[in-house]
Order: C-alpha cells, then sequence, then structure tokens
C-alpha cells in the first residue's frame, strides 16, 4: 500500500513538474530561436546596404541601379570624316 502512494505522489509531482516546465522551456526555446532569426536578418539587411546602388529621379520615378565595370563597351571608336559630295 505504502509503494502504490509513493507511485501515484511521484506521478503526481512529475505531472506538476512537467506542466510548469514547458511553458518555460518553451519560451527559453522561443527566444532563441527569435534572435538567431532576427541575427540572419541584420545580417542581410547589412549585406544589401553594402552594395553600391547608384539612384536615378525623374518625375514620380526612381530608379537604382548598380554599375558594372565590366560592360565591355562595344569595340573600338572609329571617327568618321565628313566627306561631301560636290
Amino acid at each position: 500500500m505504502y509503494t502504490l502512494f509513493q507511485v501515484i505522489l511521484y506521478a503526481i509531482l512529475l505531472y506538476f513538474l512537467f506542466i510548469t516546465l514547458i511553458p518555460i522551456l518553451a519560451r527559453f526555446f522561443f527566444k532563441r530561436w527569435v534572435n538567431k532569426v532576427q541575427k540572419d536578418l541584420h545580417k542581410h539587411s547589412k549585406k544589401k546596404k553594402k552594395e553600391n546602388y547608384t539612384k536615378y529621379h525623374e518625375g514620380n520615378t526612381e530608379v537604382s541601379y548598380k554599375k558594372d565595370k565590366n560592360i565591355d563597351p562595344g569595340g573600338e571608336y572609329v571617327d568618321f570624316e565628313e566627306f561631301n559630295n560636290d
């Protein structure tokens, strides 16, 4: 009879420990996950800000573009002379 009482007492004790610890642990892991996501987003936004974009405004339109220095100009410059057909 004494052991049955102990088993029931331990079961009730474990139940209340489980009920009280689950919200605490869930809150801890949720805050940890939120902090990790915030750090990742902060790194991502810093990375985007480092890219140099040039802004061009015309009226209500704003165009942001990144200058590419490796653009092929399309060949050499050829200076043409004007011919008179006289």
